[in-house]
């Protein structure tokens, strides 16, 4: 019984190794040229080693130096002084960047659900900018899936921002 356990292991072994062997390659004589089906010599294996092809992941993003997240190299987070959110009601979204150029203001929030953000910019005088903020909720007793994302609305100003302020509206 013992001795046929031990053939038994060391069979499943020895298939085992060979099979291994045979997925990478280890095993399987290289040919000595293109196309040719001659057995190589010794010359010919010992001066042209073995070459690896490097695995190669998936191509570059094309967003290569934009985050997916947070802000993106070169935007600005608006600073609190120059908002003023007061006509916002509890839970809408007051994080606004704004970009290099300062010609587009970008609102981050977070949405999910049946909770839908937008936003649109309103009234543009020297001294503010109107973002009119709406957020959008399912009737009550609706059943929702349960996701939050984060979003970014982009708003395009008729001129840079500069200093004005940033007044956000319920709209």
């Amino acid at each position: 019984m013992r001795t046929t356990v031990k053939v038994l292991g060391t069979g499943l072994l020895l298939l085992t190794v060979t099979a291994c062997a045979a997925n990478s390659g280890a095993g399987a004589p290289a040919a000595s040229g293109p196309g040719s089906s001659e057995p190589p010599t010794a010359s010919a294996s010992a001066s042209a080693p073995a070459t690896l092809t490097p695995t190669l992941g998936p191509p570059p993003s094309r967003t290569v130096g934009r985050p997916t997240q947070g802000i993106a190299p070169g935007d600005d987070v608006i600073a609190e002084s120059q908002v003023d959110a007061r006509g916002l009601p509890e839970g809408y979204p007051r994080s606004l960047v704004r970009s290099l150029d300062g010609r587009t203001l970008t609102l981050q929030a977070e949405e999910g659900g049946c909770r839908r953000i937008s936003a649109h910019v309103g009234d543009q005088t020297a001294q503010q900018v109107v973002v009119l903020v709406a957020v959008t909720s399912a009737p009550k007793g609706q059943m929702c899936p349960d996701y939050i994302r984060e979003i970014k609305v982009p708003l395009v100003l008729s001129a840079p921002l500069g200093s004005r302020t940033v007044v956000l509206r319920q709209g």
